[in-house]
């Protein structure tokens, strides 16, 4: 039976980008539009389009006032959802039409799953060393535009302590589904399901399409600091893809690196470790060096495991089947 294909897979790769982008920008300004008339009802909130803005200004008025913080964290909600989460759903589900382009009904390896969660879990302290080496970066050689990413950073660090304020364990729970949960579906599906596939497409090369899209994983989250090891984390979130085929998978890993740090700030913010992980602290090095050791393994082992062992064996053609030479 010869597989017929949809409109969308007919296309060139280029129009797929644009329509991919016009879904982008069309679901984030409905989403947020959205989230403004929501939030003002829903938590008595009068301009609330000033809440990110006061965010940045007062941070610790915002601490001060719950409500309002909720609040950012809804707004927070609807862009994940606006920005990666619907446009990936709406365009995977359209051009995957009688398939699993997104992977979400791939066959899920038990094992797979786990070894991709301890995976990202292990790469944590590299990560770490790899953060303080790329701060010895200076932003300033970038001129105007370094000087406004170093900008974005200081905002960026001032919402994120914002979020990661929890004075309670409710705050816990809400901030692993808005800040855990939510960003590693949307942007699994997002950036590994349709962006790495489509990028796959147009190169036909494997490497490229995870370390171009691993990249701009790294510069949408507008952290100068932080690119070179989202980089890496990035990458090594593309390569799970492919050796997992299953975006379950990925969403796993992803919510580990993202719900481990959220515990690991409640747990110093309640006194019960000493370890700051909103610092530049780093692990002690025979920690990290034991971690990254366990990492190269476990690497060694899922490549092994899906990638060397399934590869099909040379077919080997009968000798019967070649006439009789008889040189003699």
């Amino acid at each position: 039976m010869i597989e017929q294909k949809g409109f969308l897979n007919r296309q060139p790769v280029f129009f797929q980008m644009m329509l991919l982008i016009f879904l982008v920008f069309a679901c984030t300004y409905i989403f947020t539009i959205a989230a403004m008339v929501i939030v003002g009802p829903l938590y008595g909130i009068d301009g609330a389009d000033t809440l990110i803005l006061k965010a940045v200004e007062n941070p610790q008025g915002i601490k001060e006032n719950m409500n309002e913080l909720n609040a950012i964290k809804l707004i927070q909600f609807f862009s994940s959802l606006g920005t990666f989460l619907i446009p990936a759903l709406l365009f995977g589900f359209t051009k995957g039409m009688g398939t699993d382009f997104l992977k979400l009904r791939s066959k899920i390896s038990v094992l797979m799953l786990v070894a991709g969660m301890a995976l990202i879990y292990l790469s944590a302290p590299l990560v770490n060393e790899i953060y303080n080496l790329n701060k010895l970066i200076d932003a300033k050689w970038l001129g105007n535009f370094g000087n406004e990413l170093l900008e974005s950073d200081k905002k960026n660090k001032l919402l994120t302590d914002l979020f990661l304020f929890m004075p309670n364990t409710q705050d816990l729970f809400i901030n692993i589904f808005v800040v855990a949960l939510i960003p590693a579906i949307a942007e699994e599906l997002f950036f590994r399901g349709v962006l790495q596939q489509l990028f796959k497409e147009s190169f036909k090369s494997v490497h490229l399409s995870v370390w171009i899209t691993a990249m701009l994983f790294s510069f949408i989250h507008l952290d100068f600091y932080g690119f070179i090891p989202r980089v890496l984390l990035g990458a090594l979130l593309g390569y799970l893809f492919v050796w997992s085929n299953s975006m379950v998978v990925n969403i796993g890993a992803h919510f580990i690196n993202n719900a481990s740090q959220i515990v690991m700030v409640y747990f110093f913010q309640s006194g019960v470790i000493s370890f700051d992980a909103q610092s530049d602290e780093s692990m002690p090095w025979y920690i990290t060096l034991l971690f990254s050791l366990v990492m190269v393994g476990l690497i060694i082992f899922i490549y092994k495991k899906r990638v060397i062992e399934k590869e099909p064996e040379p077919e080997i053609i009968p000798d019967s089947i070649f006439p009789d030479n008889n040189y003699g």
